[in-house]
C-alpha cells in the first residue's frame, strides 16, 4: 500500500488492482511517485460526502517519506479522476446485433410452408427469388399470397406443377391449393375449383387438409362451356379489337379440332404465353385477313388454357365449311419430328383432354367428333408428335359411348 496526500495530513492509499471506489493515476503538483509504485495499481479513496464539507477518511502517516502534499489544483484533479473512474465503471461492452441466418426450407409440409417466418415476408421472398427446389418455390408462392401478389403466386405454383412430368402427390397438393388461393385472391374463386378438388384428393398433410375444409363447395352445374376449368380470360393476353365485320356467327357446335401453333415454344411464364398468343392474333389478322385470332382456345406448355376467339363467333382454323360448328383448340408448340420440333408437355395433354371432355359434355357430342387439323386438309398439323395422342384419346372417348353426353346425371 502506498500512502499519497490529497489534503494536508490526509492520505490516499494506492493499492495494486484493488477494485473498490477507484481512481486511475491521480495527478499531483509535486514530484511524481516512482512509476514502479503505480504499476498495475489504482488509488483507493474512502470518502463520505456531507453538505458542509468533503471529509475524506484516510490513514495518517505523517512520517512516511513518500507523503506528498498537493494544493487545491491537485484536489480538483483527484475529484476529476474519481468521476472518470465512476464513468469507466459503468461502461459495458456494446451488444453486437448479428443478422439472423436464413435457411431455405428443405421439406414440404403445412408446418414449414405456412409457417410464420423469422424474416418479414418481403425479405424472405427476396431470399427465395432464385430458388429452384419445390419446397422453396411453394414457400415463396405462400409468401407472395401474404404480400397480395396473386399473379406471382400463380406463376410460382405453376413452376412446381408443370416444370416436370414427374411431380409427387405432396408437392402437387400444395401447389394446387396455392393456385386456388391465388384465384380466390384475384376475385375469381371459380377458376380454382379444379385445383381445390385435385388438392383434396391428394392432400395427406394434416395442416393442408384443415385448410382445405372451409373451402369445400357443393358442385354446381356451370353455365360456362368450360365448366369449372380454369381458363384465362381473353383480356389476359391484351388482344387487338376484333374486326366484327369479318366474323361469322357460330352455328350449333358439334365438333372439336386440335391444332399446334407450328412455332417452337417452351416458355411456362404467363407473360410469355400471353405475348405468344398476341403474336398469333397479329399474324392471323395482318397476314391472313382474319377478323380475329383463328382459335377459340389455346394451351401453353404449363397447361394454362387461354380463351381466344369468343365461342359466339365461328372459328378460322380448319378451312371454309370445316369451321362450321367447330371449336378450334391450339396447343402452343411445334410438334414435328425435325430438329426444330418438340413434344407436347404432359400438362398440355392433360389440359387438352380436360377441356375436350368438358366441351363434349356441355354441347352433348362424343369422341367421334374429335378431329385433328390433318383430317380436313393435307397438312401435318397438329404434328406427328401430337396426332397419335389425339387419335388415341378419341378412341378412348368413343369407347365410353354416351357417358360423356349426360353431365347432368353425374
Amino acid at each position: 500500500m502506498i500512502p499519497y496526500d490529497i489534503w494536508p495530513n490526509r492520505q490516499v492509499t494506492v493499492a495494486p488492482n484493488y477494485r473498490r471506489g477507484y481512481c486511475l493515476g491521480a495527478a499531483t503538483n509535486g514530484p511524481e511517485p516512482p512509476m514502479s509504485s503505480f504499476a498495475g495499481g489504482i488509488a483507493v479513496i474512502n470518502e463520505q460526502f456531507h453538505p458542509e464539507r468533503l471529509d475524506v477518511h484516510t490513514q495518517h502517516s505523517p512520517m512516511d517519506p513518500r507523503m506528498r502534499s498537493i494544493d487545491g489544483l491537485g484536489s480538483i484533479r483527484a475529484v476529476y479522476c474519481l468521476l472518470l473512474a465512476i464513468l469507466l465503471a459503468g461502461c459495458e461492452t456494446p451488444y453486437v446485433h448479428k443478422r439472423p441466418v436464413y435457411n431455405e426450407p428443405t421439406s414440404v409440409s403445412g408446418r414449414v410452408t405456412f409457417a410464420r417466418g423469422q424474416l418479414p415476408a418481403q425479405a424472405e421472398a427476396e431470399r427465395l427469388s432464385n430458388t429452384r427446389t419445390s419446397s422453396g418455390l411453394l414457400r415463396r408462392a405462400w409468401l407472395e399470397l401474404q404480400l397480395h401478389r396473386p399473379l406471382a403466386a400463380l406463376d410460382t405454383a405453376a413452376t412446381v406443377l408443370f416444370r416436370s412430368d414427374h411431380i409427387s402427390a405432396r408437392d402437387e397438393s400444395f401447389a394446387r391449393y396455392l393456385r386456388a388461393e391465388a384465384y380466390r385472391q384475384q376475385g375469381h374463386a371459380e377458376r380454382g375449383d379444379y385445383d381445390l378438388e385435385r388438392a383434396r384428393v391428394l392432400a395427406l398433410d394434416p395442416e393442408l387438409q384443415r385448410r382445405l375444409l372451409p373451402h369445400v363447395l357443393v358442385p354446381k352445374v356451370s353455365s360456362s362451356p368450360w365448366g369449372h376449368l380454369a381458363v384465362q380470360p381473353r383480356s389476359a393476353w391484351n388482344p387487338k379489337r376484333a374486326n366484327r365485320n369479318n366474323l361469322e356467327r357460330m352455328k350449333r357446335i358439334r365438333r372439336v379440332t386440335i391444332h399446334h401453333s407450328a412455332m417452337y415454344f417452351r416458355e411456362t411464364h404467363s407473360r410469355a404465353a400471353a405475348s405468344q398468343i398476341a403474336r398469333i392474333q397479329r399474324e392471323h389478322m395482318g397476314n391472313r385477313d382474319y377478323g380475329d385470332i383463328g382459335y377459340h382456345f389455346l394451351i401453353d406448355p404449363s397447361g394454362r388454357i387461354w380463351e381466344g376467339r369468343q365461342l359466339r363467333h365461328q372459328g378460322a382454323h380448319s378451312g371454309g365449311p370445316n369451321n362450321i360448328g367447330n371449336i378450334g383448340i391450339c396447343v402452343l408448340g411445334n410438334f414435328v419430328r425435325k430438329s426444330s420440333g418438340q413434344g407436347p408437355s404432359a400438362s398440355q395433354i392433360r389440359s387438352m383432354e380436360q377441356l375436350v371432355v368438358q366441351l363434349m359434355r356441355h354441347y352433348r357430342f362424343g369422341g367421334e367428333a374429335l378431329y385433328c387439323h390433318s383430317d380436313f386438309k393435307n397438312t401435318q398439323c397438329p404434328g406427328p408428335r401430337m396426332q397419335p395422342i389425339v387419335k388415341q384419346f378419341a378412341a378412348r372417348l368413343r369407347s365410353q359411348g354416351t357417358k360423356l353426353a349426360a353431365p347432368e346425371e353425374e
